[in-house]
């Protein structure tokens, strides 16, 4: 089975329109992989900016645990 020319012509031009179409999504789907990255990184580092550490959270904690203590001492050695 022998194709003629314009049939060739036809199915290299239906080809070339998916192999257009396939490296446009290829290219598209890379960048918005990108911007999503970007993204991520930028989020994650408004996290931490923003929102305490556990760190920091333990020693308010330690902190606060002190300060209740020595309420509560000076209470008592005032009442006594």
């Amino acid at each position: 089975m022998e194709l003629s020319g314009p049939v060739l012509t036809i199915i290299m031009f239906v080809l070339s329109l998916v192999v257009s179409g396939l490296l446009g999504f290829l290219t598209f789907l890379f960048r918005r992989t990108a911007a999503n990255e970007r993204d991520l990184m930028q989020h994650k580092l408004d996290a931490a900016e923003k929102y305490a550490q556990k760190e920091e959270i333990n020693g308010l904690a330690s902190r606060l645990e002190r300060k209740i203590e020595d309420l509560f001492r000076q209470l008592y050695e005032s009442k006594k």
